[in-house]
């Protein structure tokens, strides 16, 4: 009984056990899940909350810890480093200059933190938290892995190509 458009498109993901009827049990998870805090937890042995943090949380791509410092991108490219330890928040902006989404977890090795956009862009920051660019790299062609480090090389995979990069 939907009108066509975004409710009815909307609809499939409401409508859980596919009956053809919205009930009041799907109505109420969907509701539950909107009232959700959506947040970051540090949590210690024996399960104790060390820190919380609430702000541009990904869906997707996962966190990174490494030196220390907490790296979380989100799908829509904000970066946010944090104290890994007491999750003080160091820093937070675009990754870019032009947005992008995101779908590949970060990864770090030698000293380096990679990022790869949808769009095929490496962007790869000197660890830390300055957040110096060290370099961006343009591979045309989309990008939805998340990039794998083994033997001093890093291996991005695109739609169209697998891409080494090392000495």
């Amino acid at each position: 009984e939907m009108p066509e458009g975004r409710a009815k498109t909307f609809f499939v993901y409401l409508h859980l056990n596919r009956d053809g009827k919205l009930h009041a049990e799907e109505w109420g998870f969907f509701v539950n899940g909107m009232a959700a805090e959506n947040s970051l937890l540090a949590i210690e042995p024996g399960g104790k909350i060390a820190w919380k943090f609430h702000r541009t949380i990904p869906q997707l791509p996962s966190t990174l810890v490494y030196g220390g410092v907490l790296y979380m991108i989100s799908d829509g490219g904000i970066l946010s480093t944090l104290d890994a330890e007491t999750g003080a928040l160091h820093q937070q902006a675009r990754l870019r200059m032009t947005p992008d989404k995101i779908y590949a977890s970060p990864v770090a090795g030698d000293g380096k933190v990679y990022f790869v956009t949808e769009a095929g862009v490496v962007v790869v920051l000197a660890a830390g938290v300055e957040r110096r660019v060290v370099s961006i790299t343009e591979l045309g062609e989309d990008s939805y892995a998340t990039p794998a480090i083994s033997g001093g090389r890093v291996y991005i995979r695109t739609t169209q190509a697998l891409h080494s990069f090392g000495r």
